[in-house]
């Protein structure tokens, strides 16, 4: 049991950490590294507070019968239902577009550093998607299969990055004022978004039956590592890279391919530049294949199309091309598409996970687990998340 304890508390790590670990410090740098410490510190409690809520939720609902979908319904009715489902596809279509436009950009940095020629980063969208996007298409086993292996390199190249990186660091960077303390109000959506990871707790509370102390104890620690990971990320890339090449990289749209290459070239060791390359791109792949995997099962359910080849070959293209599309037309619309997709998040493990816990706490069901604040905490949540919501659209 310790085995799938320890198994579930990595299966939520990696799901939170994914390739918006890339975008915090293009978003914060201009707040400083104190100011943007807070704030995501702000941010991990709220979301480890919105997922215990999901978790109180789940447990009251049938395993197996536990998805949002079920309890949007079984606490807020159709209206609610519908809204996770919208919610929930436009996320999943935001993602997949800020990966694909993402990598384009990376992979024209790599082709730059490595071979010194220059290629279109719409070009290598459409490359990465035709490749990665025909696992999603052949089998959810093919993308499993990959995904084990670029999970665990992940995982390695992290910790390697981190190691390396922090003797660069210059403290003095650390601590220099702030010149844009409103950049923060931007940067707030992007940082929620780092910390999604509640639509895995359902599969968690199925894999591990209702276990309420046990699957409390595994948000906390899993939501934690994220935290620390991300601090260390944004001391790293904020104590090493001058706070002027971040301004010129807003003034040039900010892409995560310039904001790589630019670290890069701060830093000239070459197994750090290594590391760095090697862990943007690996995160942007798996979380790619977790997000379209997703959009893909999502949309055959929705259109029912059948599992044969010319209906995962419909599906495929109803998953890809809106994506691909928007990576074509915005090559550096990583942090845009992230900032949607924040939105989303918003409403989808904020607003909506204190909502259905007021619904339910106000039901015959007596809660095997309750959350500690009472309506009060509920009612500030929900503040809290339609604030977010109104920020990431003046921002986005």
């Amino acid at each position: 049991m310790k085995a799938k304890y320890i198994g579930s508390a990595m299966i939520l790590i990696g799901t939170a950490i994914g390739a918006g670990m890339l975008a915090l410090p293009m978003i914060s740098a201009t707040s400083g590294f104190g100011p943007s410490a807070l704030l995501i510190t702000g941010m991990w409690l709220l979301m480890m507070l919105t997922g215990l809520l999901v978790l109180e939720v789940n447990l009251a609902f049938p395993l197996r019968q536990n998805n949002f979908n079920s309890m949007a319904l079984g606490t807020l009715g159709k209206g609610g239902q519908m809204i996770a489902w919208l919610t929930c596809l436009v996320l999943l279509y935001a993602l997949t577009s800020a990966y694909i436009a993402g990598m384009g950009s990376l992979l024209s940095e790599l082709i730059q550093t490595y071979f010194n020629k220059t290629m279109d980063p719409r070009l290598n969208s459409l490359l990465f998607t035709l490749v990665f996007g025909s696992f999603v298409f052949w089998s959810t086993a093919a993308v499993d299969q990959l995904n084990r292996w670029l999970m665990s390199t992940k995982g390695i190249l992290l910790i390697i990055m981190l190691i390396l990186l922090l003797p660069h660091v210059n403290v003095a960077y650390l601590m220099r004022q702030a010149p844009e303390q409103r950049t923060l109000l931007a940067a707030m959506p992007i940082f929620l978004t780092a910390f999604g990871y509640h639509t895995v707790i359902p599969s968690l509370t199925n894999y591990l039956g209702k276990e309420a102390k046990v699957l409390h104890r595994i948000i906390i620690i899993g939501t934690i590592i994220p935290l620390a990971l991300y601090l260390a990320w944004l001391a790293c890339a904020l104590g090493v890279l001058p706070l002027g090449n971040y301004a010129l990289l807003k003034a040039n749209g900010g892409s995560v391919g310039d904001f790589i290459q630019a670290l890069n070239q701060c830093v000239t060791n070459h197994w750090v530049v290594l590391a760095i390359n090697g862990f943007a791109n690996i995160a942007m792949t798996t979380s790619f294949l977790g997000v379209s995997l997703g959009l893909f099962d999502f949309l055959a359910d929705a259109f029912k199309r059948e599992n044969s080849r010319v209906g995962r070959i419909q599906t495929g293209i109803l998953t890809f091309a809106i994506p691909l599309l928007f990576a074509i037309f915005y090559p550096k619309g990583f942090v845009i598409a992230l900032s949607y997709a924040a939105i989303c998040v918003a409403i989808l493990e904020v607003i909506l996970p204190a909502f259905m816990a007021y619904r339910l706490r106000k039901t015959s069901i007596a809660p095997s687990y309750r959350v500690i604040g009472g309506t009060p905490l509920l009612f500030l949540i929900g503040l809290i998340g339609v604030f977010l919501v109104v920020i990431g659209f003046i921002y986005s």
